[in-house]
Protein backbone atom coordinates (compact mmCIF):
# COMPACT_ATOMS: atom_id res chain seq x y z
CA UNK A 1 0.00 0.00 0.00
CA UNK A 2 1.13 3.05 -0.63
CA UNK A 3 -0.25 6.55 1.51
CA UNK A 4 0.60 9.37 3.45
CA UNK A 5 0.55 7.49 7.18
CA UNK A 6 4.10 6.22 6.55
CA UNK A 7 7.37 6.94 8.34
CA UNK A 8 9.98 8.94 6.77
CA UNK A 9 12.51 5.95 6.97
CA UNK A 10 10.09 3.72 5.34
CA UNK A 11 8.28 6.53 2.74
CA UNK A 12 11.59 6.05 0.48
CA UNK A 13 11.52 2.22 0.66
CA UNK A 14 7.61 2.44 -0.49
CA UNK A 15 8.77 4.97 -3.55
CA UNK A 16 11.67 2.43 -4.44
CA UNK A 17 9.38 -0.40 -4.38
CA UNK A 18 6.44 1.25 -6.37
CA UNK A 19 8.67 2.14 -8.93
CA UNK A 20 10.84 -0.50 -9.76
CA UNK A 21 7.06 -2.42 -10.55
CA UNK A 22 5.83 0.56 -12.53
CA UNK A 23 8.31 2.79 -13.48
CA UNK A 24 10.64 3.50 -16.51
CA UNK A 25 11.80 0.37 -16.30
CA UNK A 26 8.95 -1.92 -14.73
CA UNK A 27 9.57 -5.70 -15.60
CA UNK A 28 7.18 -7.61 -18.19
CA UNK A 29 4.29 -8.65 -17.18
CA UNK A 30 0.76 -7.40 -15.73
CA UNK A 31 0.57 -5.95 -12.47
CA UNK A 32 -1.69 -3.81 -10.44
CA UNK A 33 -1.23 -0.79 -8.16
CA UNK A 34 -3.16 0.58 -5.21
CA UNK A 35 -2.43 4.02 -3.92
CA UNK A 36 -3.92 7.19 -2.73
CA UNK A 37 -3.14 10.65 -3.84
CA UNK A 38 0.54 10.04 -2.91
CA UNK A 39 1.19 9.28 -6.44
CA UNK A 40 0.14 11.76 -8.41
CA UNK A 41 3.41 13.87 -7.85
CA UNK A 42 7.18 12.94 -7.83
CA UNK A 43 6.86 9.69 -8.66
CA UNK A 44 7.87 8.23 -12.28
CA UNK A 45 5.02 5.98 -13.02
CA UNK A 46 4.45 4.40 -16.96
CA UNK A 47 1.22 3.03 -16.20
CA UNK A 48 -1.28 1.46 -19.31
CA UNK A 49 -4.41 1.89 -17.51
CA UNK A 50 -5.61 4.56 -14.30
CA UNK A 51 -8.40 3.89 -12.46
CA UNK A 52 -9.69 6.39 -10.17
CA UNK A 53 -12.20 8.06 -8.72
CA UNK A 54 -13.61 11.38 -9.65
CA UNK A 55 -12.04 14.40 -8.52
CA UNK A 56 -10.82 18.12 -9.51
CA UNK A 57 -9.67 18.22 -12.75
CA UNK A 58 -6.31 20.05 -11.81
CA UNK A 59 -6.07 16.95 -10.10
CA UNK A 60 -7.01 14.46 -12.30
CA UNK A 61 -4.40 15.85 -14.62
CA UNK A 62 -1.51 14.85 -12.32
CA UNK A 63 -3.23 11.39 -11.89
CA UNK A 64 -3.36 11.14 -16.09
CA UNK A 65 0.03 12.16 -16.29
CA UNK A 66 1.18 8.72 -14.79
CA UNK A 67 0.15 7.05 -18.23
CA UNK A 68 2.62 6.58 -20.80
CA UNK A 69 5.14 8.53 -19.71
CA UNK A 70 8.13 6.48 -21.15
CA UNK A 71 8.22 5.55 -24.49
CA UNK A 72 8.24 1.99 -24.96
CA UNK A 73 7.74 -0.64 -28.37
CA UNK A 74 4.73 -1.28 -29.69
CA UNK A 75 4.56 -4.97 -28.12
CA UNK A 76 5.34 -3.74 -24.52
CA UNK A 77 1.96 -2.28 -23.87
CA UNK A 78 -1.27 -4.41 -24.09
CA UNK A 79 -3.24 -4.25 -27.53
CA UNK A 80 -6.21 -2.49 -25.96
CA UNK A 81 -4.21 0.02 -23.96
CA UNK A 82 -1.53 1.22 -27.06
CA UNK A 83 -3.13 4.67 -26.14
CA UNK A 84 -3.56 5.65 -22.28
CA UNK A 85 -6.98 5.48 -20.94
CA UNK A 86 -8.18 6.58 -18.05
CA UNK A 87 -11.25 5.27 -16.36
CA UNK A 88 -13.17 7.47 -13.87
CA UNK A 89 -15.41 6.32 -11.70
CA UNK A 90 -19.05 8.14 -10.60
CA UNK A 91 -21.40 8.26 -7.73
CA UNK A 92 -24.58 6.09 -8.45
CA UNK A 93 -26.56 8.08 -11.37
CA UNK A 94 -23.42 10.38 -11.64
CA UNK A 95 -25.20 12.60 -9.16
CA UNK A 96 -22.90 14.61 -6.60
CA UNK A 97 -25.80 16.09 -4.99
CA UNK A 98 -26.21 13.96 -2.42
CA UNK A 99 -22.35 14.58 -1.67
CA UNK A 100 -23.56 18.11 -0.49
CA UNK A 101 -25.02 16.87 3.13
CA UNK A 102 -22.53 13.69 3.63
CA UNK A 103 -18.82 13.85 2.46
CA UNK A 104 -17.72 10.33 0.32
CA UNK A 105 -14.68 9.13 -0.86
CA UNK A 106 -13.15 12.22 -0.31
CA UNK A 107 -15.89 14.47 -2.42
CA UNK A 108 -17.75 17.47 -0.58
CA UNK A 109 -17.13 19.32 3.05
CA UNK A 110 -17.01 17.85 6.06
CA UNK A 111 -19.37 19.08 8.68
CA UNK A 112 -16.90 21.60 9.90
CA UNK A 113 -16.59 23.05 6.38
CA UNK A 114 -13.29 21.32 5.70
CA UNK A 115 -12.68 18.37 3.56
CA UNK A 116 -10.31 16.31 0.83
CA UNK A 117 -12.09 18.09 -1.81
CA UNK A 118 -15.25 20.45 -0.50
CA UNK A 119 -15.83 22.06 -3.52
CA UNK A 120 -18.19 20.41 -5.53
CA UNK A 121 -18.53 22.56 -7.81
CA UNK A 122 -15.07 22.14 -9.55
CA UNK A 123 -16.17 18.29 -9.27
CA UNK A 124 -18.63 18.35 -11.11
CA UNK A 125 -17.67 21.18 -13.51
CA UNK A 126 -14.81 18.51 -14.02
CA UNK A 127 -17.06 15.48 -14.64
CA UNK A 128 -19.43 17.45 -17.48
CA UNK A 129 -15.59 18.29 -18.85
CA UNK A 130 -14.91 14.53 -18.80
CA UNK A 131 -18.05 13.67 -20.75
CA UNK A 132 -18.17 17.13 -23.50
CA UNK A 133 -13.97 15.98 -24.49
CA UNK A 134 -14.01 11.86 -23.89
CA UNK A 135 -10.58 12.46 -25.36
CA UNK A 136 -7.72 14.91 -24.71
CA UNK A 137 -3.80 16.06 -25.45
CA UNK A 138 -1.63 16.88 -22.66
CA UNK A 139 -0.25 19.23 -22.35
CA UNK A 140 -2.15 20.94 -25.17
CA UNK A 141 -5.81 20.80 -23.53
CA UNK A 142 -4.46 21.86 -20.40
CA UNK A 143 -5.59 25.01 -19.42
CA UNK A 144 -8.46 24.25 -21.30
CA UNK A 145 -9.45 22.07 -18.73
CA UNK A 146 -8.25 23.24 -15.90
CA UNK A 147 -9.91 27.14 -16.57
CA UNK A 148 -13.24 25.21 -17.42
CA UNK A 149 -13.24 23.34 -14.59
CA UNK A 150 -11.94 26.45 -11.85
CA UNK A 151 -12.74 29.78 -14.08
CA UNK A 152 -15.38 31.57 -11.19
CA UNK A 153 -18.16 31.99 -14.37
CA UNK A 154 -18.12 27.77 -14.35
CA UNK A 155 -18.51 27.46 -10.94
CA UNK A 156 -21.36 30.28 -11.19
CA UNK A 157 -22.95 27.76 -13.59
CA UNK A 158 -22.64 25.05 -11.28
CA UNK A 159 -24.57 27.05 -8.33
CA UNK A 160 -27.72 27.05 -10.90
CA UNK A 161 -28.41 23.40 -10.55
CA UNK A 162 -30.02 24.36 -7.35
CA UNK A 163 -30.37 25.85 -3.37
CA UNK A 164 -27.91 23.41 -2.20
CA UNK A 165 -25.29 24.30 -4.29
CA UNK A 166 -25.45 27.79 -4.32
CA UNK A 167 -25.10 27.60 -0.52
CA UNK A 168 -22.09 25.87 -1.10
CA UNK A 169 -20.99 28.29 -3.54
CA UNK A 170 -21.70 30.72 -0.82
CA UNK A 171 -19.75 28.91 1.85
CA UNK A 172 -16.97 28.22 -0.06
CA UNK A 173 -16.31 32.11 -0.91
CA UNK A 174 -17.03 32.84 2.44
CA UNK A 175 -14.17 30.94 3.40
CA UNK A 176 -11.74 31.96 0.81
CA UNK A 177 -12.38 35.51 1.60
CA UNK A 178 -12.26 34.81 5.34
CA UNK A 179 -8.96 33.44 4.59
CA UNK A 180 -7.53 36.51 2.47
CA UNK A 181 -8.24 38.59 5.15
CA UNK A 182 -6.56 36.65 7.98
CA UNK A 183 -3.80 36.56 5.26
CA UNK A 184 -3.34 39.76 4.66
CA UNK A 185 -3.59 40.90 8.69
CA UNK A 186 -0.87 37.91 9.45
CA UNK A 187 1.11 39.66 6.67
CA UNK A 188 4.89 40.92 7.34
CA UNK A 189 7.04 44.31 5.47
CA UNK A 190 9.32 42.85 3.80
CA UNK A 191 11.45 46.35 4.25
CA UNK A 192 11.11 46.26 7.93
CA UNK A 193 13.13 43.46 10.46
CA UNK A 194 10.61 41.03 12.19
CA UNK A 195 11.26 42.55 16.01
CA UNK A 196 10.36 46.30 14.13
CA UNK A 197 7.22 45.02 13.39
CA UNK A 198 4.13 46.78 14.60
CA UNK A 199 0.67 45.21 15.80
CA UNK A 200 1.99 41.96 14.67
CA UNK A 201 0.26 38.99 16.93
CA UNK A 202 1.75 36.96 19.25
CA UNK A 203 -1.11 35.06 20.93
CA UNK A 204 -2.05 33.51 18.18
CA UNK A 205 -1.94 30.26 16.30
CA UNK A 206 -1.04 30.90 12.52
CA UNK A 207 -0.13 28.24 10.28
CA UNK A 208 2.19 28.81 8.02
CA UNK A 209 1.82 25.82 5.31
CA UNK A 210 -0.44 22.82 5.03
CA UNK A 211 0.33 20.38 7.73
CA UNK A 212 1.43 22.96 10.39
CA UNK A 213 -1.11 20.83 12.76
CA UNK A 214 0.23 17.78 12.36
CA UNK A 215 2.95 16.10 14.85
CA UNK A 216 5.93 14.49 14.12
CA UNK A 217 6.96 11.75 16.71
CA UNK A 218 10.49 10.95 17.72
CA UNK A 219 11.16 7.81 19.28
CA UNK A 220 14.50 7.43 20.92
CA UNK A 221 15.47 4.67 21.27
CA UNK A 222 14.63 4.02 17.24
CA UNK A 223 12.68 0.78 17.54
CA UNK A 224 12.61 -1.76 14.78
CA UNK A 225 9.89 -0.69 12.37
CA UNK A 226 7.68 -3.27 10.00
CA UNK A 227 10.15 -2.96 6.69
CA UNK A 228 13.27 -3.43 8.57
CA UNK A 229 14.19 0.06 9.64
CA UNK A 230 15.20 1.89 12.16
CA UNK A 231 11.45 4.18 13.27
CA UNK A 232 12.97 7.06 14.33
CA UNK A 233 10.47 9.70 13.05
CA UNK A 234 6.55 9.32 12.23
CA UNK A 235 4.31 12.08 11.42
CA UNK A 236 0.86 12.00 12.47
CA UNK A 237 -1.96 13.72 10.57
CA UNK A 238 -3.71 16.54 12.69
CA UNK A 239 -7.29 14.54 12.75
CA UNK A 240 -5.86 11.50 15.04
CA UNK A 241 -3.84 13.84 17.36
CA UNK A 242 -6.00 13.82 20.26
CA UNK A 243 -7.67 16.97 21.50
CA UNK A 244 -6.15 19.36 24.18
CA UNK A 245 -2.99 17.14 24.21
CA UNK A 246 0.46 18.45 25.46
CA UNK A 247 2.29 20.25 21.89
CA UNK A 248 5.24 18.00 23.52
CA UNK A 249 3.94 14.87 24.13
CA UNK A 250 5.66 12.07 22.37
CA UNK A 251 5.36 8.25 22.38
CA UNK A 252 5.44 6.29 25.33
CA UNK A 253 4.96 2.76 26.30
CA UNK A 254 6.87 1.64 23.11
CA UNK A 255 6.01 -2.02 21.77
CA UNK A 256 6.99 -4.50 19.16
CA UNK A 257 5.15 -7.27 18.81
CA UNK A 258 5.56 -9.60 14.97
CA UNK A 259 6.88 -6.09 13.05
CA UNK A 260 3.90 -3.94 14.11
CA UNK A 261 4.90 -0.85 16.49
CA UNK A 262 2.16 -0.17 19.53
CA UNK A 263 2.51 2.88 21.29
CA UNK A 264 0.48 5.85 23.24
CA UNK A 265 0.74 9.23 22.98
CA UNK A 266 -0.72 10.13 26.14
CA UNK A 267 -4.25 8.19 26.40
CA UNK A 268 -4.58 7.26 22.49
CA UNK A 269 -3.53 3.70 21.45
CA UNK A 270 -1.63 3.51 17.90
CA UNK A 271 -0.58 0.54 15.91
CA UNK A 272 2.57 1.33 13.27
CA UNK A 273 2.95 -1.55 10.78
CA UNK A 274 2.62 -2.15 6.82
CA UNK A 275 -0.26 -0.81 6.80
CA UNK A 276 0.93 2.51 7.74
CA UNK A 277 -0.64 4.19 11.00
CA UNK A 278 -3.60 3.50 12.83
CA UNK A 279 -5.44 5.09 15.51
CA UNK A 280 -6.74 2.40 17.77
CA UNK A 281 -10.02 2.97 19.65
CA UNK A 282 -11.12 1.73 22.52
Amino acid sequence: MHHSRFSRQDRPLLDAAIQAQLGKDRPPGPRIVVGTQTLEQSLDLDADLLITDLCPMDVLLQRIGRLHRHPRPQGQRPEAYRSPQAWILTPPDHDLSPLLQTARHGLGPFRDGDGIYPDLRTVEATRRLILERPSIRIPEDNRALVEGATHPDRLQDMESLGEGWKQLGQKIEGQTGAKRTIAHLHGLEIDKAFDAQQGFPTDLDIATRLGIRDRLLTFDPAPAGPFGQPLEQLPVRHFLVPKAIDPDAQPTAVDVQNDVVLFRLESALFRYSRLGLEKIDG
